[in-house]
């Protein structure tokens, strides 16, 4: 092999696939990234078995083949080379000579036969722009459970259709769902994508670029045209999460959302600091905001609302109300109740594709 290409754009694709490589591995060549140069490009690609991602960049190829590098050790030699264009060749067992300025290594490479293959897949397709994903996955991942021992909660359940995309993530607590339309799609399918390849999604998405997910019986699959991400699939049941959204409000309340979010913060700081609870108390025009703790003291503040009904109590934790009301946009948020001890539903004031269950604690 033997390549030149662009240091910044070669960093680049380092950056967005060394996050998959985890520090400790029982397989050496999984703590490396593989070099791949065909006519035109280089790939690089990064797996856990679990999740991979490839990237593609502009590179001028004298030679074709590949290798695999250390990932940290590429990252670290990389970052500090200047921004011009570097020289990879591979000589005999897999030693790699790089060369950008006046700077040169040589390097202890691993043979790409033993690096496991990241294929694409096939099965129900939908396409739309990463915009859309973008925004789906700030509006739900927040939700997804830490909890181990609840498998099938540790990532955001994907529900690709016709015409439309859900996503939807809980831990039990707070149940979060997004749904957007689609420019194309050919059938049903759905999926628990896990915590990390949703991580990863995040990253990989930069720009409006049209993508196509793809859902197998167990894989998942994310292509943009530079970008390849596959995960394997959660094995197990989500939840009947319709079965979690309330569909009758006797109660809805118009607040503005950074008045809110301020207030949520400040009161916040003299509540418990395990759970974080924060008592609502909601009447005519005003919404009062109180926390204590017997060991810091007692914070209260109130704040104009649009409301006229009867007068509700109501408790939540505040980081989970946070965290609902961050990737909202709109200039105010609808809070919906039934009564003071049942879940209370946040959506931005217009949207009716997107909202936040959270279930209320006793205070």
């Amino acid at each position: 092999m033997d390549v030149h290409v662009e240091r910044d754009t070669f960093f680049r694709a380092i950056q967005l696939v060394q996050n998959i490589v985890e520090p400790r591995q029982t397989l050496p060549v999984l703590s490396n990234v593989l070099i791949e140069a065909n006519d035109g490009e280089l790939t690089v690609t990064a797996t856990d078995l679990e999740v991979g991602v490839c990237v593609k960049v502009p590179a001028t190829v004298q030679q074709t083949g590949k290798v695999t590098l250390s990932a940290k050790k590429l990252l670290e030699i990389v970052k500090e080379l200047p921004p011009k264009s570097m020289a990879l060749t591979v000589q005999e067992h897999a030693w790699v000579f790089l060369r950008c300025g006046g700077a040169s290594y040589k390097l202890v490479g691993l043979p790409a036969e033993d690096f496991p293959t990241i294929q694409e897949i096939s099965g129900v397709s939908v396409v739309l722009a990463g915009r859309a994903v973008r925004e789906m996955l700030s509006r739900t991942a927040f939700a997804v459970s830490h909890d181990e021992t609840r498998r099938v909660l540790n990532g955001v359940f994907f529900l690709l259709q016709e015409k439309d995309i859900r996503c939807v993530a809980t831990d039990g607590h707070r149940l979060a769902l997004a749904q957007r339309d689609i420019t194309r799609g050919q059938g049903t399918a759905s999926g628990i994508v896990p915590r990390k390849a949703v991580q990863e999604i995040g990253r990989v998405l930069s720009g409006d670029e049209e993508i196509q997910l793809t859902l197998s019986e167990n894989q998942f699959s994310l292509r943009t045209e530079k970008v390849l991400l596959t995960a394997r699939l959660i094995e197990g049941q989500f939840l009947n999460y319709e079965q979690v959204i309330p569909r009758q409000h006797q109660k809805r309340v118009l607040i503005p959302r950074e008045e809110f979010a301020a207030i949520i913060r400040r009161v916040s700081v003299l509540s418990e600091e395990r759970t974080k609870p924060v008592k609502i108390q909601i009447s005519t025009g005003v919404m009062k905001m109180t926390a204590s703790s017997p060991e810091l003291g007692e914070a209260e503040e109130a704040l104009e609302v649009e409301y006229d009904g009867d007068e509700v109590i109501i408790g939540f934790n505040s980081r989970y109300l946070l965290e609902a009301i961050s990737p909202i946009e709109m200039d105010r948020i609808s809070l919906e109740l039934k009564d003071g001890l049942s879940p209370g539903v946040i959506k931005g004031v217009g949207e009716e594709d997107t909202l936040c269950v959270i279930m209320p604690m006793r205070i």
